[in-house]
């Protein structure tokens, strides 16, 4: 198919200019989004360039040196599409919200609609699906936009029998028997084709079909024992106008087979005021056939597709009669009218109603002519009048949904194995939804269920309670409750929290509540399983509270409970009451706002444990008692062994271990953020400098040390000895002969003990100190914990407080010399290396 060539370079070079520059863009788009840098291209973007042909597609991005295969999940191609469903959950369970939004993306309204045929059971009360708004689109003008290229008419087919030769068609003349020659004839602008040795035969104006007759009878006329076979060759083309609505009207040359629908779409399709339904085929002026493409959009019709002659004009006139169809139809659209005039044609057109549509309650939108202003017509479809009530132009048929309320149901949850809707009957019954326990989950709560019932006159809801154990055993009793429609039972289980259950229905209950209705919702506390806020139920005693709430624990006394009752008097001021009760005597009825508690045995508590590790006659984990002390768990454990070294006593609290991991966890951001304000600070730091300071640091774990007099408590336990709480740890270790040397020292390392060595002698047996090392303040960690400054006080010549086997030597960093990233390291080396130091102790 052809055009004007001055037009055609035109054409060209603009679609070639547009095409390239939306790659570009849509292309570094879809770059940046691959980079994982948050750009994402416009819906628009990405739309445009799907119209384009595959052919353009992937030339276009060959140019640009980008794989489409990377991209194709983005584009919408469909090639990584099938990989995970629409909507679809880890578990395959698909929620309302997720078929609803899968649904907009591209899911048919009846797929949609049996999704939500799916659905869990609600009985909640939804309002009409606002589909009646939703943007409404010219009907067919979609068809247009995927260029004329998809619908160019095929040149390789079989001529039809009827087709007019003319000038420029070419004929193919194949001669066999006494002569075997083949000739390609090309009728002339006079109609002729001159034969070889027969001279000029005229076909002009002649079918296909007689033109071929033609040639054989001459050929076997004039040529004996010669017979002929006659194809045809190239067709001519033909110079048609397409005028009026067109997107690109002009003179366009296309091919003789060539219908009014390629001439159509070479010109750019009919613009949004055009008419689809009235596109006049004109002949030497004279209106040769009309075209209705609702015919080829709706029924696939191409009867009325007549093929081109040369000077044939097609003209699309303005479009027609509109009328819009919003709401539960098969295809929401406007739609130009051409004959139809009653509601029921217009909704024919959309394809129908959906079985979600609620025909009694339709309307029509229609545009008054003496005022201009709009109004609504109701219409009840149902009905032979409303089908055939005459529409009129610019009028929107709406046509609403159904509601997605269900009537005449009983909904089962909780712990059973077959949750969901059951069909209501009068005089139904508990037991005839849950015939026996065997219908529930493993472990369930057979004392108590509830019902959520709605009051009619009101549409409040209430509750009531029922015992599934009584129910089942006396099914023709009283203790079967009656069910009546929308009605909610919920069942328990002894493992899960009930709160999360009960939450929807905790909530209405609350916003029910006003001046003259407190919230029906009490409290219970104490020794039960589930302590917590519950829905009151129509005259619940204190019992079925406690049963609602997982029923009594092992901790329970049994026999005394409690009610807090606050209450309004006339003036409508506070009453506090307590309530004090004998649960074996007692089973008052509760009221709103009541908080039940029951009372725990005394000295009820949880069981605390500690440890005894290292020289003890018996370690192991110890059971303790509130009150016990250090001293009567070590004589439970029999003592110490002949080897304890009670002076290197290491005592742990996990609350204290929690706050060092805390600190310690301060100190590795504040060293972070000192190496990187060093590094912003000098240009550069040492990678493998930060990481070693970092490394030493991670080794340090917290322990949650407290320092304290293990032989001293032993021998004065009445003045010293404390009372030990659950988590900690006691660990004797046994005899250790050595001092360790840490911090600026050429070796740090451990030493055998001797007591006739100073710290200076033990500071030079490890090579030493450094030149940063702060030679004034070098300090001593004893083996129970506590540190001493040797030169600030005297108690080198007092032998008691002597370097003792177990005690740590530490020499720190002159910080005065150094920077701040120094310092650190130092630090992070000494204690890195006093915890090399006591694991190396430990094995001596």
């Amino acid at each position: 198919m052809n055009v004007h060539p001055t037009q055609a370079r035109f054409m060209n070079v603009k679609r070639f200019s547009y095409l390239f520059g939306l790659l570009v863009c849509l292309f570094a788009s879809l770059h940046i989004n691959a980079q994982g840098l948050g750009f994402t291209p416009t819906p628009e973007q990405i739309e445009k360039f799907k119209q384009m042909s595959p052919a353009e597609q992937e030339a276009l991005a060959r140019s640009m040196g980008i794989n489409l295969d990377d991209f194709q999940s983005l584009l919408g191609n469909g090639k990584n599409a099938a990989a995970t469903p629409k909507g679809e959950s880890v578990s395959g369970k698909r929620d309302r919200d997720s078929l609803l939004k899968s649904a907009k993306q591209g899911e048919s309204e009846v797929e949609k609609t049996a999704l939500l045929g799916v659905d869990e059971l609600s009985l909640e009360e939804d309002k009409e699906k606002d589909t009646i708004n939703e943007k409404l689109e010219l009907f067919g003008y979609d068809i247009f936009q995927f260029g004329a290229d998809t619908f160019s008419p095929s040149v390789d087919i079989p001529i039809p029998s009827d087709y007019v030769l003319g000038p420029g068609d070419t004929i193919n003349v194949q001669l066999y028997g006494k002569e075997n020659t083949t000739h390609s004839l090309t009728v002339d602008r006079d109609g002729q084709v001159m034969f070889p040795n027969i001279g000029p035969v005229s076909l002009a104006g002649l079918s296909y079909s007689k033109g071929t007759a033609k040639i054989d009878e001459i050929v076997s006329q004039q040529m004996i024992g010669v017979k002929s076979s006659v194809t045809m060759g190239t067709l001519r083309t033909v110079r048609v106008f397409v005028l009026g609505e067109a997107n690109v009207p002009g003179s366009y040359v296309v091919g003789s087979l060539s219908t009014m629908t390629n001439a159509i779409f070479a010109s750019g399709g009919i613009t949004k005021i055009g008419s689809l339904r009235n596109i006049q085929l004109k002949r030497q002026g004279k209106i040769v056939t009309t075209l209705d493409l609702y015919d080829l959009l709706l029924h696939g019709d191409t009867s009325k597709d007549a093929r081109l002659l040369p000077g044939d004009v097609i003209f699309v006139p303005p479009i027609g009669k509109t009328v819009g169809v919003a709401g539960e139809v098969k295809r929401p659209a406007i739609y130009e009218l051409l004959k139809e005039k009653s509601v029921a044609d217009v909704i024919s057109l959309a394809g129908g109603l959906l079985p979600t549509a609620f025909v009694p309650a339709s309307r029509i939108e229609r545009i008054l002519q003496d005022s201009g202003e709009k109004t609504l017509v109701n219409l009840d479809l149902s009905t032979n009048s409303g089908r055939s009530f005459k529409v009129r132009d610019a009028d929107v048929v709406q046509i609403f949904s159904t509601l997605e309320t269900m009537r005449d149901i009983v909904k089962l949850e909780g712990h059973v194995k077959r949750p969901g809707g059951f069909a209501w009957r009068p005089n139904m019954r508990f037991t005839d939804i849950v015939s026996n326990v065997d219908d529930l989950l493993a472990n369930p709560d057979i004392e108590i269920g509830i019902i959520q019932r709605e009051e009619k006159s009101t549409r409040k809801v209430h509750v009531l309670t029922f015992s599934p154990k009584m129910a089942f055993a006396n099914p023709n009793s009283q203790a079967n409750i009656k069910l009546e429609s929308r009605d909610t039972v919920t069942l328990f289980d002894y493992e899960t929290d009930r709160s999360e259950l009960l939450e929807p229905l905790m909530e209405r209950l609350k916003t029910q509540a006003s001046i003259n209705r407190r919230q029906q919702i009490m409290e219970v506390s104490g020794s039960v399983r589930f302590p917590g806020k519950y829905p009151l139920a129509k005259d619940m005693d204190a019992k079925q509270a406690i049963n609602l709430a997982g029923g009594l624990t092992e901790s329970a006394l049994g026999t005394a409970a409690e009610i807090t009752r606050y209450d309004l008097n006339e003036q409508r001021t506070t009453v506090v009451m307590h309530i004090s009760l004998d649960m074996q005597l007692d089973n008052p009825v509760l009221m709103a706002g009541d908080t039940l508690r029951i009372k725990q045995i005394p000295l009820w508590q949880k069981k605390e444990s500690i440890s005894l590790l290292g020289e003890v006659v018996h370690p192991g984990n110890y059971t303790i008692l509130p009150g016990e002390t250090i001293m009567d768990v070590l004589h439970r454990a029999g003592g110490l062994t002949p080897h304890a070294y009670p002076e290197g006593a290491v005592f742990s609290r996990e609350e204290l271990r929690q706050l060092e991991a805390e600190r310690l966890e301060d100190l590795r951001d504040k060293i972070e953020s000192d190496i990187a304000a060093v590094s912003l600070q000098e240009g550069k730091v040492s990678d493998e400098k930060s990481e070693q300071i970092l490394e030493n640091l991670n080794q340090v774990k917290a322990l949650g040390r407290m320092v304290i007099d293990l032989p001293a408590i032993m021998s004065h336990p009445n003045e010293l000895d404390f009372q030990m709480v659950d988590g900690d740890t006691l660990e004797v270790p046994r005899y250790k002969p050595s001092v360790t040397v840490v911090g600026e020292v050429q070796f740090p390392t451990s030493h055998f003990y001797d007591k006739r060595l100073t710290v200076d002698d033990y500071v030079d047996r490890s090579g030493g100190t450094k030149y940063n090392a702060d030679k004034k303040r070098i300090y001593v960690v004893k083996a129970n914990g506590r540190v001493f400054l040797p030169s600030n006080s005297a108690w080198f010549k007092n032998r008691s407080q002597a370097i003792d086997p177990g005690d740590t030597i530490i020499v720190p960093l002159d910080t005065d010399r150094v920077d701040r990233l120094t310092v650190w390291s130092s630090v992070t080396q000494i204690m890195y290396q006093a915890a090399l130091g006591i694991a190396a102790i430990g094995k001596l």
